[in-house]
């Protein structure tokens, strides 16, 4: 069962540890998930946002995987 997370900063902890981010665009916001080997976190958050936090991890070599 994935858990959803409501701040940015508590989320970005956890996409640091994780084995490849999942983006998922919807028209009002974008929801980013960050997969560890235990768990599922999610964050939604809006576009803008989510265009900064992907090239961010881009920059980081972690894997991207947009759906």
């Amino acid at each position: 069962m994935p858990k959803e997370v409501f701040l940015v900063e508590l989320w970005r902890r956890y996409a640091d540890a994780a084995e490849e981010i999942r983006v998922k665009r919807y028209p009002d916001y974008v929801k980013l998930k960050a997969r560890l080997k235990h768990y599922l976190y999610t964050i939604r958050v809006p576009n803008d946002v989510a265009e900064q936090l992907i090239r961010e991890y881009k920059s980081k070599n972690k894997v991207i995987k947009e759906y």
